[in-house]
């Protein structure tokens, strides 16, 4: 078996941790925090309780996506470089974001902030972060923060989070997954790259994300087009995965999807499956197509594959 291919069945049937350290990460300390995550993101974050990381969208004011965030509390820890409160205790707030939130998700939080009590920090200057993926993700997290003076756990699913002092050295971090392991089991798993998988050409009920979004919560940016379309049927098209037999050939990102001689939707990315050589990916179909029993078809060229369409995980 493959070094791929071993650390892709530790992801999908054990755990893994994974190098994150290109990721996005956010800081917000102060008593608004928490009220201006929770106004500004599409999850129920007065709920979360510390230590605890759930998914959500940031969205424009228009419903488009701009990042999808993990948001993470954690009690008694204060930001980097920032003193304690006089008590010695403080709620400190990480937001966390793939590699193409970098350059917008700070600017996005300063341009909505207005009076809020609240300092906001990074990307630059914050903690590594380390992800750990699998179903035994917990007793892997727990094993690294336990090694690592000054490690900070956040648990999520299907990810769960280590936050490692910048300047832990190397001998004390843990062995890292594949890249091409990564990204195959975030493809099976559903997870999006900012910029790849989603623009701001998307609104948010396009993603497929609803364990990103509480429909019960009061009001945040964007959520009238999220509220909107998600009750109305107004979705035109759904982000969706799919297998293919992949002939070591994956599918570049925009290839067009096809039914009954129409075209119906396009690919966003595909990786070989590794130990099976399948072909995993995603992209978007027209929501008339997953209502009908019709074969999907990636058009490459003068050649036409046949897809199948899966629930994730693939």
């Amino acid at each position: 078996m493959s070094h791929a291919a071993a650390d892709y069945r530790a992801l999908r049937e054990g755990a893994a941790a994974v190098d994150l350290s290109a990721w996005t990460v956010l800081g917000l300390q102060g008593p608004d925090a928490r009220p201006f995550l929770h106004g500004v993101t599409t999850q129920d974050l007065e709920r979360l309780e510390p230590g605890e990381a759930a998914p959500a969208l940031v969205l424009t004011e228009k419903g488009r996506p701009v990042a999808l965030t993990w948001t993470g509390f954690v009690e008694g820890t204060a930001a980097p470089g920032a003193a304690a409160s006089a008590q010695g205790s403080v709620s400190f707030a990480y937001v966390l974001a793939d590699e193409g939130a970098r350059a917008t998700l700070r600017a996005h939080f300063e341009r909505l902030r207005v009076m809020e009590d609240l300092e906001i920090t990074g990307p630059d200057g914050m903690p590594r972060l380390i992800g750990v993926a699998g179903p035994n993700r917990a007793d892997l997290l727990s094993e690294i923060v336990s090694v690592i003076l000054g490690a900070v756990a956040l648990r999520g699913d299907p990810l769960s989070f280590a936050l490692v002092p910048p300047e832990t050295p190397a001998i004390s971090l843990p062995d890292f997954a594949d890249p091409v392991a990564f990204d195959a089991w975030r493809l099976a798993t559903g997870l999006p790259r900012t910029g790849v998988d989603y623009d701001g050409e998307r609104i948010a009920t396009e993603l497929a994300l609803a364990q990103a979004i509480s429909m019960t919560k009061g009001c945040y940016v964007g959520q009238e087009v999220v509220a909107r379309t998600a009750t109305r049927g107004q979705v035109r098209r759904h982000r969706v995965g799919f297998r293919f037999g992949c002939e070591g050939l994956p599918f570049a990102r925009g290839t067009e999807l096809r039914a009954g001689g129409v075209t119906v939707g396009h690919v966003t990315s595909t990786a070989v499956e590794p130990g099976t050589g399948d072909g995993l990916g995603m992209g978007y179909l027209a929501a008339e197509v997953l209502s009908a029993p019709v074969e999907v078809m990636a058009v490459t060229g003068a050649h036409t594959i046949h897809l199948r369409i899966l629930p994730w995980p693939l």
